[in-house]
């Protein structure tokens, strides 16, 4: 039997490597290293908690409008200095540290990956999770999908969930919430817990009852999951204004139901007890079983047959940002309507109006 134990979620300041045109600051990163691993002590000491999750960019920061080679010469590798810092914090704290990196493969020269990391009590990357949507200038492994499972796996290696004797985690990074085929595919892996690794700003969509707030609390109730998010904190010495996140981390049970959540955008940590075993009952209970009454193969021809967003279509050589993906897009668009699975409205004017801010 597992016995409940604490969860805590970090919200913390963070200084960016790039502050507007500058080189890149390899001692931001480290300033952001030193910071964690103080969180990592706290966590384990005062919350007295079992996993800490930090969130999108907790080393790095982020500064818009640099190109694919600036945050490849600030990526790190998996088995890097950097990351070997925090795998001995988890280590002599015993707590599970989950994360993002910006990473670099040596099999993908020329990329650069957003890279969700579990590291274990033995100070072990335990978990690796590349996101798998965004429009930026970062690799995915659907860009690259043909070549990306022939070296890593299909489904196992995609939507991967690590067993642990506090329950089973799975990772998915900021803008990938709003996909629930993510968090489906996860919990058909086994997850229990999702750890929503996030960066959001104070747009509407991001606020509390605001799009992604509702996505979150309903990914939970769907597949019977707790869901911990963690958001950044206060920018220190950057170019965006300090307080440009909205903070409200938060911890959601399996019922939807919000346990805890950061009141401001401050740098914080929240905590919330998760009790594994309950999750496990209601997971065995007939009624309202969605996990249990899911029946793919209805879907499936669907999705194989429907053509959205292309696979493979960065495998010879990356993309460099926002603006290539969205010529992308509105091909794909395009296509839709085209097929009649999308209905063009009536006013050509309105097409690409009030067009969203960039997402990582």
């Amino acid at each position: 039997m597992i016995e409940p134990w604490n969860l805590t979620v970090a919200q913390p300041t963070v200084t960016p490597v790039f502050k507007g045109t500058s080189a890149f600051r390899p001692e931001a990163l480290q300033q952001n290293l030193t910071r964690a691993c103080e969180t990592i002590r706290r966590a384990s000491e005062y919350a007295r908690s079992k996993l800490v999750v930090f969130p999108e960019f907790f080393l790095h920061g982020f500064q818009p409008g640099r190109s694919n080679a600036d945050w490849i010469e600030a990526s790190v590798r998996l088995d890097g200095p950097e990351v070997a810092v925090l795998c001995n914090a988890a280590r002599r704290h015993q707590i599970y540290v989950a994360g993002m990196i910006y990473e670099t493969l040596p099999e993908y020269p020329g990329r650069f990956w957003n890279t969700a990391i579990i590291i274990d009590p033995a100070g072990q990357v335990a978990l690796t999770y590349r996101k798998l949507y965004a429009m930026t200038g970062k690799t995915r492994p659907g860009d690259i999908y043909d070549d990306y499972i022939q070296r890593f796996g299909g489904p196992k290696a995609l939507f991967p969930v690590l067993r642990t004797p506090l329950g089973n985690l799975g990772c998915l990074v900021c803008y990938d919430i709003n996909f629930p085929e993510v968090t489906r595919c996860l919990a058909l892996n086994g997850a229990e817990i999702f750890l929503h690794i996030s960066s959001e700003g104070r747009s509407s969509y991001h606020l509390p009852d605001g799009g992604w707030e509702l996505a979150r609390r309903v990914r939970a109730y769907e597949n019977h999951a707790y869901l911990a998010m963690s958001n950044c904190g206060p920018t220190d010495d950057g170019d965006s204004p300090p307080d440009s996140s909205h903070g409200h981390s938060q911890i959601i049970d399996y019922h939807g139901k919000v346990l805890n959540m950061a009141e401001s955008a401050g740098d914080t940590l929240i905590t919330a007890e998760i009790d594994i075993e309950a999750l496990r009952r209601r997971r065995q209970r007939a009624s309202l079983n969605f996990l249990a009454e899911l029946s793919p193969r209805i879907h499936a021809p669907l999705y194989q047959t429907t053509q959205h967003w292309p696979v493979n279509h960065w495998s010879s050589a990356p993309g460099t940002g926002v603006a290539e993906n969205r010529q992308v897009e509105r091909q794909v668009i395009e296509a839709l309507t085209a097929n009649g699975i999308l209905t063009a409205p009536s006013s050509a004017e309105t097409a690409g109006a009030g067009a969203l801010p960039q997402q990582e």
